[in-house]
């Protein structure tokens, strides 16, 4: 790394003790924002079991630069992301998709326009995403008076 040293009417800048100071405060408001974020996540997530909720976790901080702080929210539910981004019209290979029971000798019980309905499969088109993480970080950030849109 190389090593800037400015001086300027009185004014000394030296990078690496710059560094050193603000490395540890960008720390703090990136692990802050996160908190924040994944608090705000796991209110806005859609809820059947909590299982998807319960799921949301902070990813690890990291330093990819010295300045630059990295890391961030994610769901680790395998259905996260169906969840988050939706499935399409037709699901996420472009066909209509079906549900089986996990038993294979099983059945699907649900209740549909208020009535008991047992089958052996499902075919489904699709649902509309439900983007809870976005959301929750375009909520979290706009409140934040430290971080300026445009």
């Amino acid at each position: 790394m190389v090593e800037i040293k400015v001086t300027y009417k009185g004014f000394d800048y030296h990078e690496a003790g710059a560094i050193a100071q603000t490395a540890p405060l960008l720390r703090r408001v990136h692990r802050s924002l996160t908190r924040q974020i994944a608090t705000e996540a796991r209110h806005r997530v859609p809820v059947l079991t909590g299982h998807l909720g319960r799921s949301i976790g902070e990813d690890p901080q990291r330093m990819d630069g010295p300045l630059i702080v990295g890391g961030g929210v994610t769901a680790w539910a395998k259905y996260a992301r169906f969840v988050h981004n939706g499935t399409g019209v037709y699901g996420p290979s472009g066909m209509p998709f079906v549900i089986r029971p996990r038993n294979p000798a099983g059945v699907l019980h649900f209740f549909w326009n208020g009535k008991e309905v047992f089958a052996k499969s499902v075919t489904v088109k699709g649902m509309r995403g439900r983007p809870f993480l976005t959301n929750a970080g375009t909520a979290v950030t706009a409140r934040d008076p430290r971080i300026r849109h445009g």
